[in-house]
């Protein structure tokens, strides 16, 4: 942005010798070229300079293109990303890498494709320099653009223990989940066995699908790490 914006200061300077079809002749005012030197020497602010480029265009002195085109386009699923601004994001680039990702999404957050900019920078193609690399960066984006497929939870019904306290001398209370698949279980009974034990515990609540209920029980053993807890058997609700 700042290149551009010093490059048209240059050509405001050189309108006196040199004017393009878009800016009417001998009709830029003196203190607009002074303004525009002095932003190209940095003297003055982005802001003053921009101020002095609305006055020309409100007054007709720059006259702007206002025709329409048709832009070639890159895909995404939900924003579409031209190549022009593909380009917008390499020329974005820098600050990306001055500032950090958070600034960088804070600061042009107005530009809604910021995000697809964000997620090439992140991704190895974007230093591919060939010259299909417009065609990789479209394929790419379109890749990282698809939402994954949702994970499903498991089908079948599980028992897991979640803790083990030691009560005293060989002596445990574990605590333990029975879990539902993609079906409600209306019963379960479970095993919890240790080296010197086995206990049956069943369920005494049905369990809604994709959901579990917590449940505790006492067993003793000489070491928790051999305390193991699995499915004996469980009635499916239809």
């Amino acid at each position: 942005m700042k290149k551009i914006l010093i490059g048209l200061a240059f050509a405001i300077l050189l309108t006196t010798s040199y004017v393009p079809n878009s800016f009417s002749q001998d009709a830029v005012p003196q203190w607009i070229k002074q303004t525009a030197g002095w932003y190209s020497d940095g003297l003055v602010s982005e802001k003053e300079f921009l101020d002095a480029i609305r006055f020309l265009v409100q007054n007709k002195i720059i006259l702007l293109d206002e025709t329409v085109l048709d832009d070639p386009t890159l895909l995404t699923n939900d924003i579409v990303v031209s190549k022009p601004k593909i380009r917008q994001c390499e020329v974005l680039f820098q600050s990306y890498k001055n500032i950090g990702p958070l600034q960088f999404k804070s600061k042009y957050s107005y530009i809604n494709y910021i995000d697809s900019c964000m997620k090439l920078y992140k991704d190895p193609i974007w230093s591919y320099l060939g010259s299909d690399r417009y065609d990789k960066l479209s394929e790419r984006l379109t890749e990282l653009n698809e939402k994954p497929p949702e994970k499903k939870l498991s089908y079948e019904p599980s028992a897991n223990i979640l803790a083990k306290t030691n009560l005293g001398p060989e002596k445990y209370n574990v605590k333990f989940n029975i879990c539902a698949g993609d079906k409600a279980i209306d019963k379960a009974k479970v095993l919890v066995k240790s080296q010197i034990e086995a206990i049956q515990v069943g369920s005494n609540k049905d369990v809604p699908p994709n959901a579990c209920r917590t449940y505790e029980t006492l067993i003793f053993a000489k070491n928790p790490d051999n305390i193991f807890i699995e499915i004996l058997e469980q009635v499916l609700l239809d």
